[in-house]
């Protein structure tokens, strides 16, 4: 008897891959976190904050935990280790939901703590606390919510086209140039002889090509609309989704890892095509 897709047991091979291969992706960020030091432990007991207008952040200021947590150096340290060796032990054992759901408990202080002394509500950490959720589901939930992360992903690159398109912005021929010059700036200042400098020099001076490859890549972002209508293009969807925040960080110094972590869901080894291939689904 053919077995539906929605009637699909999830069992492990295909799920702690993914498992593996989002927490790697967070261990790496994570990592990188600690060498720009906006770990916990490295705020050095800050004193600004800014939760806006955010309820969440409002009820974790009333209750002290982000000031307690980052002026106190044993807990800042644990909770930094505790983030490591939660992600760590989920690539060494995925799957394990009760780890997922104190990962997720963890990384959600450390975001808010992060957002709140930071001055900004920093919108590139949300995949870290979003990509874990399927994970704490089994049998065809999973699948429901990682289809969900899929499409977080083609509306993130979809709102960003829209954006453009309607402010207009992609028509200003100096608009490349600007964005360079307002991001780019400090680092040309402290490095005008680096190698790389010399490439964003020669930008700056053939304003065309920098326009080019801004509009290439606002092109490229309203690709993403494709998706929500089929999935038959989202091999090139992934390789665009990689390519994407390399330019965000060349031309406007805007690094974007955690996106990465939601390109998995373009990638072809989807629970439902791992039993398609291996002749479970007929």
């Amino acid at each position: 008897m053919a077995t539906t897709k929605s009637e699909i047991y999830f069992t492990d091979p295909p799920v702690h891959i993914l498992c593996r291969l989002v927490f790697l992706l967070i261990l790496f960020d994570l990592i990188m976190s600690g060498f720009s030091n906006t770990l916990i432990h490295q705020l050095r007991s800050p004193v600004l904050i800014f939760p806006y207008v955010d309820p969440a952040f409002w009820i974790m200021h009333l209750l002290h935990i982000p000031g307690f947590i980052s002026s106190n150096p044993v807990a800042a340290w644990s909770l930094d280790v505790a983030l490591f060796a939660s992600c760590t032990g989920l690539i060494i054992y995925p799957g394990k939901k009760l780890l997922v759901g104190i990962f997720l408990l963890l990384y959600l202080v450390y975001y808010i703590i992060f957002n709140s002394f930071g001055a900004h509500h920093t919108h590139s950490l949300i995949p870290v606390l979003i990509a874990p959720v399927p994970f704490l589901f089994s049998k065809k939930s999973f699948l429901f919510c990682w289809e969900g992360l899929r499409y977080f992903l083609l509306f993130s690159y979809s709102a960003a086209f829209f954006w453009k398109l309607f402010r207009l912005s992609w028509i200003y021929k100096e608009q490349a140039v600007l964005i360079m010059k307002e991001n780019l700036t400090p680092y040309l200042y402290f490095n005008p002889h680096a190698f790389l400098s010399k490439i964003y020099f020669y930008f700056l001076d053939h304003p065309g090509f920098a326009q080019f490859f801004l509009i290439s890549g606002f092109l490229l972002e309203g690709t993403f609309i494709i998706g929500f209508f089929t999935k038959k293009y989202d091999r090139y969807l992934l390789i665009i989704s990689l390519l994407l925040p390399v330019g965000f960080w060349f031309f406007a110094d805007a690094v974007f890892v955690e996106q990465l972590i939601l390109s998995l869901t373009l990638l072809p080894m989807s629970v439902y095509s791992f039993y398609k291939k291996s002749g479970s689904i007929q």
